[in-house]
């Protein structure tokens, strides 16, 4: 398979932010159903088409990679790629295999391209007819995203379909005391309340945030106590 460089470096990116990326470490919340499917999906001999959607932030790309972990555990091909980059190009699509799974995070940036939408549907009935399986992501139901081709709508929605919920207040402190755990940092309820109040419901900020404050602790040798991360969520 050809790549050209920009891709090529797009795609190592992915993979090095996916390397943390696991089942264990997403927060299920009330999102069983959808963790349960993908991994069946992964694990599956037949054919497959997976769809979720949710707003930005919600966990869809921690999702995929995690789905990329377990292909790779069961020593499965697969691959990932988001369509928000726009160096993603319909011409590497053409290019790509159709391995055992293909990743597509952020399906619906690709939605009123005439030559986009062709080259989706194309890559899909490649897929389907290799005998591989597709996860994708986006931002709304198939037939909400905005696509012209009527025929990609219904193959997009050909196969399950599941929302992924937004975690409540309860579940994001208590994925936000996870991560932490994770990093080895100890942040009290207080700590972790002070965060959430003056942070969005993001996922992917606040874990930056506490990737920030992982690395300022160590530098200074501080708690996480509330003036400290007052310190760092105002610098």
């Amino acid at each position: 398979m050809k790549q050209n460089t920009h891709t090529s470096a797009q795609l190592t990116l992915a993979l090095n932010v996916s390397e943390k990326a696991n089942f264990d470490n997403f927060h299920h919340g009330d999102n069983f159903e959808l963790i349960t499917a993908i991994q069946s999906c992964i694990k599956s001999s037949e054919s497959r088409v997976l769809y979720f959607y949710g707003p930005s932030g919600a966990g869809k790309s921690h999702l995929l990679f995690s789905a990329m972990r377990l292909a790779k555990d069961e020593e499965i091909k697969s691959s990932y790629l988001s369509l928000a980059d726009s160096r993603v190009s319909p011409e590497f699509l053409k290019e790509l295999e159709s391995q055992h799974i293909i990743c597509v995070d952020n399906v619906n940036e690709w939605a009123g391209d005439d030559l986009k939408e062709a080259t989706l549907f194309t890559m899909f009935e490649q897929i389907k007819h290799s005998g591989g399986h597709l996860l994708v992501s986006a931002d709304k139901l198939p037939e909400l995203c905005g696509f012209k081709l009527v025929d990609l709508v219904s193959r997009l929605a050909s196969g399950l379909v599941y929302p992924l919920l937004e975690l409540t207040d309860k579940q994001q402190a208590e994925a936000v005391k996870m991560r932490a755990v994770e990093r080895g940092l100890v942040m009290t309820d207080e700590v972790v309340n002070y965060l959430l109040s003056r942070s969005s419901r993001n996922t992917g900020e606040l874990f930056a945030i506490l990737d920030k404050i992982d690395r300022a602790s160590l530098i200074e040798k501080r708690k996480v106590t509330i003036p400290f991360l007052r310190s760092i969520v105002s610098s």
